[in-house]
């Protein structure tokens, strides 16, 4: 059992936790039934934004307890000066129509950045029915962007978050808790 606060060796490296793996579960429900209620009786597709959503996307959907199908999508930061939604490429598409449907966009975490304008333009010239996002954690200078969450776990601060499938450089996404990076890597490279 893990409290917020405690400081984890993995390693060598020293992780803060911010977010238990308890917490987490709870946060994992809160946006399963937020969203069940929502939906009403609608199938929806959920489409995960690979790859910091994989974990998010298993527990919530065996959370969210009706019919539901699942997609992913992956994208890119083109490497430009320009940080757009603009300069973003597409790697991995989606593979069903979702025409009609109703679409959640499940993301690990929302950040400053503009992928999610991009993700919104993107899914709606394929024409759903309706987009709700979804997130585990906010970072709090991402609520003011143009894209609203339907669906949030909890916020933190302009922290560089790692754990429960968010990484630092492909490192720590097995981690069963959200946790800050203390010392030189703290900054991370950025989302």
């Amino acid at each position: 059992m893990s409290a917020a606060g405690e400081v984890r060796i993995v390693g060598g490296t020293r992780i803060r936790i911010v977010r238990t793996a308890e917490e987490i579960r709870g946060d994992v429900e809160r946006i399963a039934s937020s969203l069940r209620g929502a939906l009403g009786g609608e199938a929806p597709i959920f489409i995960g934004i690979l790859k910091g959503c994989f974990i998010l996307l298993a527990d919530l959907v065996r959370a969210y307890e009706a019919e539901h199908e699942i997609e992913f999508l992956s994208l890119t930061r083109i490497k430009s000066s320009r940080k757009d939604s603009t300069s973003v490429r597409v790697l991995h598409d989606l593979g069903s129509d979702i025409r009609g449907r109703q679409v959640i966009v499940v993301e690990g975490i929302r950040t400053r950045g503009t992928k999610i304008e991009y993700v919104d333009r993107f899914l709606r010239l394929h024409e759903p029915a309706g987009i709700r996002y979804a997130a585990l954690a906010r970072q709090r200078g991402a609520a003011e962007g143009p894209i609203p969450l339907d669906a949030l776990g909890f916020e933190i601060g302009d922290h560089y978050v790692v754990g429960y499938g968010l990484d630092l450089e492909e490192q720590y996404r097995d981690l069963p808790f959200i946790g800050m990076i203390e010392g030189a890597a703290a900054a991370g490279p950025g989302r």
